[in-house]
């Protein structure tokens, strides 16, 4: 950036004239504090006058002046500088034709003057909004600088400034791509800054006039008005949000929104986040809006909070709650939000020991594809306690227990509470380095109080079961490593794992318990599930450096039921055929920018494949991705998924993505996205297409240091009252 390299170049001339010096230039300290260095020095006694020409050089507390020819005056201790005038004071540079300075109160007017002030860091918003919850910034942070010329600039302090007919912008061009010109301008830095009678310029064209405006004079972030941000959508219209940010303390900021959708209304959204400490942070948000369409207040609710107490404990609460079970599918912007088919919110306390860990839930669903949600189950609370694989003192046999008590609640339906628990041994044995053998024998443990049971139900108000498991589980690992003359892949292991598991749960009776979850109806089994595990692991040598990577993982596995049933993801219980579906699982890293991924399923009795997800994914690490997965469920659903990104037209940023059903015949959602960035500017076009709502097209422009959100830097506020939204 050249405002860098305006820092570099004034640093080589310290060094050159540091140099010059040492050489013959003359050199005189008036008095305590100042130095002056110049190729000629004089001094008129009459009026203690020093007069320096060539190459001066004047050094006083933390300031460096620098310029052709000077005159200090020791009585009134001010200096008159003439000829490529350069004043440097902590990194900020002022240059100038002829200065006037005081160096008692640091009072100063420069003519033909330019102001450059190194700022710090910040960063570009380029996310979407989304109604229902607030985002993050996600981009990465950007420097910036500020620039001021004008004809004349007078330096009232450190931190003061006016300048007369001057220009403001961020951009380190000589002929920056924009500025604002004003008649009158004054800076505060690490304040704020004004100018009177502003004309915004682009490329030296003028585009707007504001009779005044506000910007950012500070370092770091601060409080302000923040760009709008533009754009149109069948269902609502044009489409124009507003907001403010305010920065509320170093470890708190937050963002107030005004949403303006000419077909639904008017909505206001706050979003508030605060970092307490690394392991205390959280945020709050809502919007809500009357809707026009539907003549109702509709809005959404969003918490998140994340408390580390200690390396073993912890608590973390979500809180997401909208207003009606279409809100999201109105409002939502992201695939994930508009299609959701529930909405959890919950909080979850976790404490470990070395063994053992304890958890405590609560989780309240709203379900959206209910008319209602009156019937929808939900735990309040929950509380686990979990004992991971421990050796009973030096046998062979080992202990873990999953255990918990739930409260179930629901306005209709059947509610209550469950204790359940699984404790279970397992004998570890085998022969070392062939075979592996393990046998586990448990219990489920469960006991139930339930309430408003309607009176046809077969379930009881009070009841409990015992129910036996016992498996075996018998594996062994077959490995050799070949050497390979590549150029980076120097070695290569294969590994094959065969492996064969039985299990069996004894046949019972359960029609008389709730059905909450799969916890409640355990399946009758009696089958042997065998599969083999191929792996291939290489080592590269990159230099002095070995690397060993995981190049591919395949798995293959089915299952044969004796006599009993089976409990599979797609035919959930299925006791008339005793094969199951032959399963494969895949993840291949055939290049290290490439990898494959692919699981599938085949129904062996109807020849037919039960389910499929092929994948693939490219990162060349340099900015651009490519991935695309196919989903397929046999008579149920059959989609593709893509998305594209990618920085290599520097300075675009292309992203495309898509979802397309075959089982439909057409896209559910396209989303094309183009953002051009700049050093001082960016804009971001997106353009969406859904096929439940229609489609869509949004416009985001920032200005660097001025129009930000992700920086938490205000934007300029001028007559048209323009600002910006949160959560971009």
């Amino acid at each position: 950036m050249k405002g860098l390299h305006r820092v570099i170049a004034v640093v080589s001339a310290l060094i050159a004239l540091s140099a010059g010096a040492a050489r013959g230039m003359e050199s005189i300290s008036p008095e305590a504090g100042v130095s002056i260095k110049a190729n000629i020095l004089s001094h008129n006694q009459a009026d203690d006058i020093i007069t320096a020409s060539g190459d001066v050089f004047i050094l006083w507390q933390d300031m460096t002046l620098m310029a052709m020819s000077a005159d200090y005056n020791r009585k009134t201790q001010i200096i008159t500088a003439t000829g490529n005038v350069v004043l440097i004071k902590d990194g900020d540079i002022v240059r100038g034709s002829r200065l006037v300075f005081e160096t008692i109160t640091g009072r100063g007017e420069l003519e033909d003057s330019s102001l450059f002030i190194r700022s710090g860091n910040i960063r570009m918003a380029n996310n979407k909004r989304s109604k229902s919850a607030a985002t993050d910034a996600s981009a990465p942070p950007e420097s910036y600088s500020i620039h001021v010329t004008g004809k004349k600039l007078l330096r009232s302090d450190a931190n003061h400034y006016a300048a007369e007919e001057a220009t403001y912008t961020t951009c380190d061009d000589e002929n920056p791509f924009w500025k604002f010109g004003a008649r009158q301008l004054d800076l505060t830095v690490d304040e704020y800054g004004t100018g009177k009678h502003a004309i915004f310029y682009v490329k030296n064209v003028p585009v707007f006039y504001f009779p005044y405006i506000l910007f950012p004079g500070k370092r770091e972030r601060q409080s302000g008005f923040l760009y709008p941000m533009l754009g149109w959508s069948k269902s609502k219209g044009f489409e124009t949000d507003f907001s403010y940010y305010w920065a509320i303390s170093p470890s708190q900021d937050a963002t107030f929104d005004l949403d303006v959708q000419t077909k639904r209304g008017v909505g206001v959204g706050a979003d508030y986040r605060y970092f307490r400490s690394r392991d205390s942070t959280g945020r709050a948000g809502g919007f809500l809006i009357y809707d026009q369409k539907t003549h109702s207040f509709r809005g959404a609710l969003s918490q998140s909070h994340s408390e580390v107490f200690s390396p073993d404990m912890n608590l973390r609460s979500s809180v997401n709650i909208t207003s009606d079970r279409n809100f999201l599918s109105d409002y939502g912007e992201k695939s994930g939000d508009y299609n959701r088919q529930s909405n959890d919110s919950t909080v979850d306390f976790l404490k470990t020991w070395q063994q053992y860990a304890l958890t405590a839930d609560m989780r309240y669903t709203q379900d959206y594809y209910a008319i209602t949600n009156r019937n929808t189950l939900q735990t309040l609370p929950e509380i686990g306690l979990a004992g991971v694989r421990e050796q009973l003192f030096s046998t062979p046999l080992y202990f873990d227990l999953d255990s918990r008590a739930s409260n179930f609640y629901r306005e209709t339906g059947l509610r209550g509470q469950r204790a359940y628990a699984f404790p279970r041994l397992t004998l570890v044995t085998g022969l070392p380095g062939y075979v592996n053998v393990s046998a586990y024998s448990g219990v489920h443990l469960r006991a139930y109080a339930t309430g408003n049971i309607p009176s046809a139900s077969p379930v009881h108000g009070s009841d409990g079961s015992l129910l036996p498991e016992s498996g075996v589980r018998v594996s062994s690992s077959f490995s050799r490593v070949y050497d390979l003359d590549a150029e980076n892949l120097k070695k290569v292991r294969h590994e094959l794992t065969p492996e064969v598991a039985y299990t069996y749960a004894m046949k019972q009776d359960q029609s008389r318990f709730p059905l909450y979850d799969y916890s409640d109806r355990i399946p009758y089994q009696d089958i042997i599930y065998y599969s083999i595990t191929n792996l291939l692991g290489g080592k590269f040598q990159m230099g002095e450096t070995s690397e060993y990577r995981d190049l591919m993982r395949l798995k293959l596995k089915q299952g044969y039921s004796i006599t009993g049933t089976r409990r599979d993801l797609l035919t959930m219980v299925d006791s008339n055929r005793h094969l199951t579906d032959v399963m494969l699982e895949s993840d291949t890293l055939i290049h290290p920018q490439v990898r494959l991924t692919f699981d599938a399923r085949y129904n062996v009795y109807e020849k037919i494949i039960s389910s499929a997800a092929p994948g693939f994914e490219f990162d060349d690490k340099r900015g651009t991705t490519v991935g695309t997965s196919y989903n397929l469920t046999h008579k149920n659903t059959e989609y593709l998924e893509a998305h594209i990104s990618t920085k290599l037209l520097k300075p675009w940023v292309f992203n495309y993505a898509t979802r397309y059903s075959f089982d439909r015949h057409n896209f559910l959602e396209s989303v094309y996205a183009a953002e051009y960035r700049h050093q001082c500017w960016s804009i971001q076009a997106v353009y969406r297409d859904r096929s439940q709502v229609g489609q869509s097209f949004m416009v985001n422009f920032s200005l660097m240091g001025t129009f930000d959100m992700g920086s938490a830097q205000p934007g300029l506020l001028g007559g048209s009252g323009l600002s910006g939204m949160p959560g971009r």
